[in-house]
């Protein structure tokens, strides 16, 4: 892993060149100065690397389950050699982490947008799925009534779990304040304020508030997200003010004073306000979607999610999802169908296992499609289903049939994760009994349509 590392730095033009770097599940996530420096062609055929793709600004190496391991390599080999004079700039080291690409070609409006929103809510799945898991883990113990709801027991393993979510605007305050390019610290301050105990008594209260004469809209911005990304937004703005007009004695006393001062009522008063009837106006739509056409979103999901995956705009879509679950508790939207795509592409991939000659082919492609039924496509998609149009129809049928069932059944999911069989018990809901059940048929009608389908159309010649 550290050879991979060192020639996933070396071909992306060196540590220099990184403005920042970050993961997910299977890829690693670059955004570079000079795009120009990037070595693709090359950097493709390194033992490790399935694919190098660009999204937008990012230039994604995928590479597989190993990614975090390499991303942690990675990460260090970069900070030392920033450390080590490598890369010069003035006190303020963050901006450079990331300001925008120079050389690249910047992407449109709906480019950068979901840009954005991978790179802000990328570092936070880990979180998610940890609180997902343990989330599930609760629900099954309370339905085998090892757990009574009543219990400390639950209540503490419930908060415990909800903290992500709860917390959610501060920790978002520390991923846009990278993606925006200003001091992180001050960012999760500033978003912190929306959940400050006193500020959450005002709204428990009910009672009018002013500042200086001016009236305080009370929202309860736990579990939020537009408040907390509307304000970090002003706040870059504000502290390239601030840093500007300090005089150099005194700059790292007035800097942060004057961004802090100058943010907090801005975003307390005008663009939390703003951002929290955004995000109403967004989940009445997704309300009057479920409410009028349920079939039709799991259903689009299915069918699409591995040009999703292709194209890395799986983690940007699953946003609305992720303030669905954090305000709601749960969410049809996008879970369903990835879970049905998901394990239609690990069928099909276990097809081509079965029927090719070639004992290399049926065990990479094996591996690949257990890999792929567990939640993780990626080695199955790069590996077999994009290069045999056969394998990605019947895909695409498998999941489009599993998601329309999930649409139908209005398959709900609590809790985020990698839709496949380990997380199927994010699907479980006390107060929907029916859910799960439903969930595991979703996933049957992907994996049986996919692989009968496959079966039938796919012959040895195709998976030479």
């Amino acid at each position: 892993m550290n050879e991979l590392a060192e020639r996933c730095i070396e071909l992306v033009g060196g540590a220099e060149n990184i403005q920042s770097v970050s993961h997910c599940a299977t890829r690693l996530r670059f955004t570079l100065n000079d795009i120009n420096k990037l070595k693709q062609d090359e950097l493709s055929k390194v033992p490790g690397v399935i694919k190098v793709m660009q999204v937008g600004t990012q230039t994604q190496i995928i590479i597989g389950s190993d990614a975090p391991d390499v991303y942690n390599i990675v990460s260090k080999l970069v900070d030392e050699r920033k450390a080590s004079g490598a890369v010069t700039g003035d006190d303020h080291p963050e901006d450079l982490a990331a300001a925008p690409a120079k050389s690249a070609k910047k992407p449109g409006i709906v480019g950068r947008f979901f840009d954005a929103c991978s790179q802000m809510f990328t570092p936070l799945v880990p979180a998610f799925t940890a609180a997902g898991m343990i989330k599930a883990v609760l629900a099954v113990l309370v339905a085998l009534s090892i757990v009574s709801k009543k219990s400390t027991e639950y209540q503490i393993i419930n908060y415990v779990s909800d903290t992500i979510f709860y917390f959610l605007p501060v920790y978002l305050g520390v991923t846009s304040a990278t993606y925006f390019g200003c001091n992180k610290f001050i960012a999760a301050a500033i978003a912190a304020m929306f959940v400050h105990p006193t500020y959450t008594a005002f709204v428990a209260a009910g009672e009018s508030v002013t500042f200086f004469g001016i009236p305080l809209v009370l929202y309860n911005y736990s579990s939020t997200v537009f408040p907390t990304l509307l304000t970090v937004w002003f706040m870059s703005y504000v502290e390239k003010f601030s840093r500007k007009i300090s005089p150099k004695a005194v700059k790292a006393i007035l800097e942060p004073m004057l961004t802090l001062l100058i943010t907090f009522p801005v975003g307390l008063f005008l663009l939390g306000p703003i951002g929290a009837e955004l995000g109403e106006v967004l989940m009445r739509l997704v309300e009057v979607l479920d409410t009028t056409a349920a079939w039709l979103v799991p259903t689009l999901i299915g069918a699409t999610t591995p040009f999703l995956v292709f194209v890395g705009m799986h983690r940007s879509v699953g946003t609305l999802e992720t303030m669905q679950i954090a305000q709601t508790g749960s969410s049809a939207l996008f879970g369903p169908g990835m879970l049905a795509s998901n394990i239609a592409q690990g069928a099909a991939t276990i097809v081509t296992a079965l029927k090719s000659k070639d004992a290399k082919t049926k065990s990479l492609a094996m591996s690949a499609g257990i890999t792929a039924v567990c939640g993780i496509t990626e080695p199955a998609l790069y590996g077999f289903t994009a290069r045999n149009k056969k394998a990605l129809a019947a895909t695409c049928i498998g999941g489009a049939v599993g998601g329309f069932y999930g649409g139908i059944t209005h398959v709900v999911r609590y809790a985020k994760g990698a839709p496949g069989l380990p997380t199927l018990p994010v699907f479980i809901g006390l107060d929907n009994p029916y859910n799960f059940m439903n969930a595991c048929i979703v996933a049957a009608l992907g994996f049986v349509v996919s692989f009968v389908i496959s079966w039938i159309i796919m012959k040895p010649d195709d998976l030479k």
